[in-house]
């Protein structure tokens, strides 16, 4: 990695610590640096925004304006911090000293960390792999496909102009309906002096480092107890519901060899309707801003529980500004956070939550409705008339709320709810609070309120897990503390929750398993779209195929017509069968051409494999183009 690129990261490290030391609360120095790494993400990244957005371009330079800009805002908490970290670093180490089952020690944290940092380097390094001829292999699933559509967006920012942000996948749509932030992030490690994919591997793990740290502190701090903080890790990072019957079958089938070549995910199995998946495979690894959103969520927990412990004014004051600025990064956490925030305010009624709601609000609602899906809507329908749960021909009379979740779950929600009816289990003020978190996996089962494809629908449930993950690991904790058989029911019970989940993360860090590394770009693509990126003015229209591994939006993050379907349909954009009709009739020459042409203001045409595939006409823009860019399967004409 290049010097320039660490310089960068640790910079957001220290602004982020900085920050901290503002809240007046105190922190140990662990909990400053995960905090810290989050808050300074989100504070470079805001500034890096506002700059860009200003000169109207993000460029090297810019990274090192808002790189300093943010530390010279952190600068107004160092001056507190300066006097105070050094004693900070010598409590670490003599709390590090001290026996390991000191409950001061904070051994467990880097035990902890230590695998799940070596998991993520693996699978990150994982993510984009070179073939040996210029083209690009993605190692998994997730970077083969959702990737793809960060990729875009990140390459926009960097290399397109794209401020104010526009949709790049979709001609005319003035604005970009996703949560951002984490793109326009790896967008400027890219100018800082990575590649466009570099970026993207080098974003998930600067913030996938900071998240379980994070969420042991998290639980560390609530529960007093470092036993929950790692059980809450192991639970939601391991999660999975009753899929791991199905493993019992495949080595009943094969042996237990299948463990090292495992045939099928076990936290996803369609014909069975299980559909949560692990939350490590399929949402803090392919679901980019998950990353950013669950370590704020939590973050914003142990601000409001610390808030309400002490009465500090700027305590509430700094969990709402922190809500105020998650939308751009994860609209999901965004929501739960608020609401969360809000309904304890009805609660609690003290006045000092008008600080957290004032600042709440006035940041939020602008960026919520800049980034709010094209046809968002609320629609109320019965749960076994909701398509969002079940996979194609899947019969929903084989279903019904409780054995779904009960399959997708197992004894999750079971312990739960335990959590909060065996007494003494949770902090009063804590089991109060958790009790609101159930309104985020009740209402979605009936009322879906995202747009377009209705499996997004479920992104609601994640955070609920997250925070369930806590209650939970206080139920298991408590258990194992009342003698032999409390522990072997604890041991159990932990199985059940979670051998399915680490089933699907061995095999996501298995190299010999399924299909991957799969082709995503040949080396004749990754040129046209460094050509594209290159040479062409960064407000040029291309006019491309539909398929999602297309390198030329993906490395330049030029304006398309249209791009792939699932993307754009799943953003509100519901002319999409019509664009895609159109397209194909400028891809052919067909009659109606010219006028298309004109109205979406296309200034390039690619041919290559996936415009063959189409239905291109070689012959019409040989003919009618000129010819810009060629080499091997790839040829770019300009509209003359």
């Amino acid at each position: 990695m290049k010097l320039w690129v660490v310089l960068f990261l640790a910079d957001c490290v220290l602004v982020g610590m900085g920050l901290t030391y503002l809240t007046g609360l105190k922190f140990r120095i662990e909990e400053r640096v995960a905090y810290g790494a989050v808050v300074g993400f989100m504070a470079v990244t805001l500034v890096g925004y506002a700059a860009s957005w200003a000169v109207g371009r993000l460029s090297g330079p810019v990274v090192v304006a808002a790189a300093l800009v943010a530390t010279a805002i952190s600068a107004t908490g160092w001056r507190t911090g300066i006097a105070q970290i050094g004693a900070e670093c010598r409590d670490f180490r003599r709390r590090l000293m001290r026996p390991i089952s000191r409950p001061e020690n904070p051994a467990p944290l880097l035990i902890l960390t230590a695998p799940a940092w070596a998991i993520t380097t693996w699978i990150l390094n994982q993510a984009y792999l070179p073939n040996g001829s210029g083209g690009v292999l993605a190692g998994h699933l997730s970077s083969w496909t959702d990737w793809q559509a960060h990729l875009t967006y990140a390459s926009s920012f960097a290399h397109a102009e794209n401020f104010p942000p526009e949709l790049p996948t979709a001609f005319g749509v003035d604005r970009l309906p996703y949560h951002f932030g984490i793109d326009f992030f790896a967008a400027m490690l890219d100018r800082a002096g990575l590649s466009a994919f570099g970026g993207l591997e080098v974003s998930s793990g600067y913030l996938a480092f900071a998240f379980v740290p994070v969420l042991y502190l998290v639980g560390a701090r609530l529960f007093s107890s470092r036993a929950v903080g790692v059980i809450a890790v192991l639970v939601f990072t391991l999660f999975g519901g009753l899929g791991w019957l199905r493993f019992f079958g495949d080595v009943a089938d094969g042996g237990w060899s299948v463990v090292w070549d495992l045939p099928t995910d076990y936290t996803r199995h369609h014909a069975g309707n299980i559909l949560m998946e692990n939350a490590v495979t399929g949402n803090l690894f392919p679901q980019r801003p998950t990353l950013a959103g669950f370590s704020m969520l939590l973050i914003v927990v142990v601000l409001l529980r610390e808030a309400h412990k002490s009465g500090s004014r700027r305590l509430f004051a700094a969990a709402g500004v922190v809500v105020g600025l998650m939308p751009i990064f994860h609209v999901y956490s965004f929501g739960v956070a608020l609401g969360l925030g809000l309904i304890w305010a009805v609660l609690d009624r003290r006045w000092q939550w008008i600080l957290f709601a004032i600042p709440a609000l006035a940041f939020s609602l602008p960026a919520a409705l800049w980034i709010e899906p094209l046809n968002t809507e609320i629609v109320v329908e019965t749960w076994v008339n909701g398509l969002w749960m079940q996979p194609p021909n899947y019969s929903v009379d084989q279903d019904n709320p409780l054995t779904f979740w009960w399959r997708n779950a197992g004894v999750f929600l079971v312990l739960m709810l335990a959590a909060q009816m065996w007494k003494g289990t949770m902090p009063r003020v804590l089991l109060w609070g958790s009790i609101p978190v159930w309104l985020w996996l009740i209402v979605p089962n009936f009322v879906r309120v995202a747009p377009s494809h209705p499996w997004n629908n479920t992104h609601w449930f994640v955070p609920v897990i997250l925070l369930g993950s806590l209650l939970v690991a206080a139920v298991l904790v408590r258990l194992a503390s009342i003698g032999w058989l409390g522990m072997v029911g604890a041991v159990l019970l932990f199985f059940f929750l979670t051998f399915a989940g680490a089933l699907d993360v061995w095999k996501a860090v298995d190299p010999e398993v399924n299909v991957w590394p799969h082709p995503i770009a040949s080396g004749d693509g990754v040129a046209a779209g460094e050509w594209a990126r290159d040479a062409t003015p960064p407000d040029s229209v291309f006019l491309i195929g539909f398929e999602h591994t297309h390198p030329v939006p993906a490395l330049s993050g030029r304006q398309t017509v249209v791009g792939f379907a699932g993307w754009i349909n799943d953003l509100g954009v519901t002319d999409w069968p019509v664009r895609h009709q159109q397209a194909r009739t400028m891809l052919g020459g067909f009659e109606g051409t010219e006028e298309l042409l004109s109205a979406y203001g296309v200034d390039y045409v690619v041919v290559g494999p996936i415009e063959r595939r189409v239905g291109v006409s070689e012959v019409y823009w040989a003919s009618r183009g000129a010819l810009a860019f060629a080499q091997g399967e790839y040829a770019i004409y300009e509209v003359r």
